[in-house]
């Protein structure tokens, strides 16, 4: 419990009282590689922290995937549009790596944040992070491949450890296209 304790510190300070209630409420979860936490077509009712390895979300068309984010350890992680809104995801998110996680309820992170007003602080900090990541990305994706390749492993070095088919999924391109690219990064 202390881990995710010590990621919402971070943020803001945290009552005794909060702390009691979170740990009502939060599970630690483990997931095997290739677990799925989420699939394509169900509702999201949980948001995720990640205390160990490594997440990726994607969309699916035709039975192939198409990476929009891939999360590691200190990330927190969710189907945003499906978990804040209650309906039907999009995506998928699976384990790229073993993971630890910590877990908790759109029910519950709603009454946390009606009940302590630091938590509701450290919810819009959060928020409004992802976001600006979120907008970053888009930015750099229009980049040519090369500089969005840079971009990311100086951004996020645990990129160096996903899948190569996860990685070019995320830079929309091609695995042969990446291996081409690290190759003339190597010269």
């Amino acid at each position: 419990m202390e881990y995710p304790l010590s990621q919402l510190r971070r943020y803001h300070s945290l009552t005794p009282e909060f702390i009691r209630d979170l740990e009502s409420r939060i599970r630690r979860i483990e997931a095997a590689k290739n677990n799925t936490l989420l699939l394509k077509g169900d509702i999201c009712r949980d948001l995720y922290l990640i205390e160990k390895g490594t997440l990726g979300c994607y969309d699916s068309e035709e039975r192939k995937r198409y990476y929009t984010w891939i999360f590691h350890e200190g990330d927190f992680v969710t189907a945003v549009d499906s978990f804040n809104n209650q309906t039907v995801s999009s995506e998928t998110i699976v384990a790229l790596s073993f993971c630890v996680l910590w877990a908790i309820t759109k029910k519950d992170l709603d009454e946390l944040t009606a009940k302590f007003p630091e938590f509701g602080i450290i919810r819009q900090i959060l928020t409004d992070k992802y976001h600006i990541q979120s907008r970053v990305m888009d930015a750099k994706r229009k980049r040519p491949p090369e500089q969005f390749y840079e971009y990311l492993l100086s951004t996020y070095p645990y990129l160096q450890h996903v899948p190569a088919t996860a990685l070019a999924s995320l830079m929309g391109i091609t695995r042969t296209t990446l291996y081409e690219i690290i190759q003339r990064k190597k010269r």
